[in-house]
């Protein structure tokens, strides 16, 4: 695959090459770090600015591939390009030692490319990356180790003792305590309030399960009901009207 060659503005073209094995290369644009309010960290005339640097370029990368082909390189600084990720291409600033290693930079032939990776530093790609992302995450010190867990360790102790001297005392001394065995032992103690909705909807499930006026003697059985109830209460009423005439306090036409 052969790359076009872009120019943008006044920016230099240069090539960038992962290894020296590689078919494949990428293009950088470059010109010299000349702004109106320019920074102390990047001198002018001695700054260079990069554009569309590659994800996987590191620090070390750039600054041995720029100093190996333009002199001292004092420091690289990587930032991320715009409306780009982090993990996505980036500018780099690259400040010489001398004028005359930024004028070395500019004056190299637009075809030139750069080797990324080099014995002085290697840039890993692929699997190698993620493997030595992996390893350096690992802890291989056994001491190093015994002491993260024991750290760990404490602030755990810490935090069970702490819950289980939270128990609150009302005014006549008794202690709540939250049921840890069903609950989890560091489940929040239960409110009033949240006990009263817990009871409440027991008994609705319970009423749920009871097949009331269901089948046919049920709803025989209720209406017989309600109809000796109702008689129960009329003879009540005429024995109340009884006492009211005996009394004479009862006067319908007063």
């Amino acid at each position: 695959m052969i790359a076009e060659e872009k120019s943008i503005g006044n920016y230099r073209t240069l090539w960038l090459k992962c290894e020296a094995t590689s078919s494949d290369r990428h293009q950088l644009f470059l010109k010299e770090h000349n702004v109106r309010k320019q920074e102390p960290e990047f001198p002018k005339g001695r700054t260079l600015f990069v554009l569309n640097v590659p994800p996987y370029a590191t620090l070390s990368s750039i600054k041995a591939a720029f100093a190996r082909h333009c002199g001292n390189v004092k420091f690289v600084k990587l930032m991320p390009g715009m409306g780009c990720t982090k993990g996505g291409f980036k500018v780099a600033y690259i400040v010489f030692s001398k004028e005359s290693e930024l004028e070395k930079a500019l004056s190299l032939p637009k075809d030139f490319i750069f080797v990324l990776s080099s014995a002085e530093a290697p840039c890993l790609f692929g699997v190698q990356k993620w493997a030595k992302e992996y390893n350096s995450g690992v802890i291989l010190n056994e001491k190093e180790a015994k002491e993260s867990i024991e750290k760990y360790m404490a602030a755990y102790d810490k935090r069970v003792e702490a819950e289980n001297n939270d128990e609150e005392e009302d005014a006549d001394g008794w202690v709540t305590v939250s049921s840890k065995k069903k609950r989890g032992q560091f489940a929040p103690k239960r409110k009033e309030s949240t006990i009263e909705k817990v009871q409440t909807a027991e008994v609705q499930k319970s009423k749920k399960k009871k097949l009331e006026n269901f089948y046919t003697f049920q709803i025989r059985e209720a209406k017989k009901q309600q109809l000796a109830e109702l008689r129960k209460k009329f003879e009540l009423d005429k024995q109340k009207l009884q006492q009211l005439k005996a009394q004479r306090i009862f006067k319908p036409f007063g």
